[in-house]
């Protein structure tokens, strides 16, 4: 049986949806912009594969690397225009791109489910933002008693089991994690529920935001409940026990669970799932997957670069974010695809760990060879094209070693990637 090509299928949506003059109707930002034609080489479409381009090093220089590699000739694009012309698209155009993969990845591809449920995860997390005081107006900011730091705050909605962001939101850095899930929640809603098992922090529980789960009615929640979260669960005794609350003239049935970590501590989990098949050890297990989300925070932030942004006005960050994560999708394709490759190479070796590819040098691989299959309009040329890609990327691997962690770091600090201090490799 022909393997699945996921990189490639992403490539082929992508492709139509920039080309696609509704697309461009729908996303640029008065009626009136690319309605030119002539040699403007700051096209729609140009503009869109450019920030889709991993733009991390000085933006001049990608720029100028940019235009030579899919024209072949040194073309002059001037960052000032380039800044300009963005200004030109919404960031909504990002987020159609990344719903157009999850929309087929979901609908024609076999994914992966755990004990039947789609596993997902909510969590939010604070982004550096280039700390101009435009920014610091639109989207607020982090002080102490010296600077005020331009800040946002994002939340994802991540499945766990397959590596890919259904859906995510960029907003002030004061915006509420809780209200923030709500509107994920609402757009997963739109996509379509299938059987979801979300997993939340410990900062999420509270009988509003328990009731609004329960009002979508096929919507499956666990949750870490605090010790001090409704005395109800913390005087429950047993250590699986179902108990009921009031809310708003509302009875909100809670199924609570307590087990002891290696530390010795009480740990309390809260769910609306009541089949007595799945035991304190498989909520256990699944909620430790909600790790996972703290994994794919670390590749945004280190691996992705998704704080290093190319542009200091709203849109400019909105931009970069949402194409970030629709970069991040697309990385997940590509590490299917050589994760099975390598698989399939490594079937018949008597080998001390499994191996799948190294994320960094996937990343890297991508950066100009991903456009350059975009732009690509012979099926068959891209087909070679992303044949020879894939082929670079999967004889570079890793051992998988299980339970590797990091810990999350918290501290006020200067932006780490201000926008006058770019790399220049």
């Amino acid at each position: 049986m022909k393997r699945k090509n996921y990189l490639l299928e992403g490539i082929k949506i992508t492709q139509a949806m920039i080309n696609d003059i509704i697309f461009m109707c729908e996303t640029r930002m008065k009626k009136t912009y690319f309605t030119r034609r002539g040699n403007n080489k700051m096209t729609f479409k140009n503009i869109i594969v450019f920030i889709m381009n991993f733009v991390k090093r000085s933006t001049q220089l990608e720029l100028d690397d940019f235009f030579k590699s899919i024209d072949g000739k040194d073309i002059s694009i001037t960052k000032q225009a380039f800044s300009e012309a963005r200004q030109k698209i919404s960031p909504t155009a990002f987020i159609k791109l990344s719903d157009g993969i999850i929309k087929w990845f979901y609908k024609d591809t076999d994914y992966k489910r755990y004990k039947d449920y789609r596993l997902l995860s909510i969590d939010g997390t604070i982004l550096e933002i280039p700390n101009t005081e435009t920014l610091r107006d639109t989207f607020g900011y982090s002080e102490n008693q010296s600077m005020k730091l331009a800040r946002a705050k994002a939340s994802a909605l991540f499945d766990i089991e397959n590596n890919m962001i259904l859906t995510s939101v960029f907003e002030k850095y004061k915006s509420s994690e809780r209200e923030q899930a709500k509107t994920l929640i609402n757009k997963l809603e739109d996509i379509g529920f299938d059987n979801d098992l979300i997993l939340f922090d410990r900062g999420y529980p509270s009988r509003d935001f328990i009731s609004f789960i329960e009002d979508k009615k096929s919507l499956n929640y666990l949750m870490r409940a605090s010790k001090t979260f409704i005395k109800a669960i913390a005087n429950t005794k047993e250590e699986d026990q179902i108990i009921e609350i009031k809310h708003k003239n509302k009875t909100l049935k809670i199924r609570v669970l307590r087990f002891q970590l290696d530390s010795g501590e009480t740990e309390t989990l809260i769910t609306n799932i009541y089949d007595k098949s799945l035991s304190i050890e498989d909520f256990k297990e699944i909620y430790f997957k909600r790790w996972n989300i703290e994994v794919k925070y670390n590749e945004l932030k280190n691996r992705l670069e998704i704080e290093n942004f190319s542009g200091e006005t709203p849109i400019a960050v909105e931009q970069d974010f949402y194409a970030t994560i629709y970069l991040s999708n697309m990385v997940s394709l590509a590490k299917i695809d050589a994760d099975a490759a390598i698989c399939e190479e490594n079937k018949d070796k008597e080998l001390k760990y499994e191996y799948k590819v190294n994320t960094n040098i996937l990343i890297g691989k991508l950066k100009n060879s991903l456009v350059l299959v975009l732009l690509e309009k012979s099926p068959w040329k891209r087909s070679r094209m992303l044949k020879k890609i894939m082929k670079e990327i999967s004889r570079n691997v890793i051992p998988i070693r299980p339970g590797r962690k990091f810990t999350r770091r918290m501290r006020l600090r200067a932006n780490k990637n201000s926008i006058n201090n770019k790399r220049s490799l």
